[in-house]
């Protein structure tokens, strides 16, 4: 399995997750982790946004997008 499949699984499986919840979980470099993504955003596969935790801090998720899932779905 590529690593794009093994991140796409991954991001399906917990809907949205966070850059560092991806780095620990699978294991990938962050670097690594951020171009993949990149390219699966610029496919239209995943959606990114912001979000603020308790202290106020932004965090960047990464979710799959739901014409992926409209399409899996049919």
């Amino acid at each position: 399995m590529e690593l794009w499949e093994k991140l796409l699984f991954y991001i399906a499986r917990k809907n949205c997750v966070s850059l560092d919840e991806i780095v620990r979980d699978l294991g990938i470099n962050r670097g690594t982790a951020k171009v993949y993504l990149s390219r699966l955003a610029e496919e239209h596969i995943i959606t990114r946004r912001w979000l603020r935790n308790g202290e106020g801090k932004r965090i960047r998720l990464y979710c799959v997008s739901t014409k992926l899932l409209k399409e899996l779905n049919a």
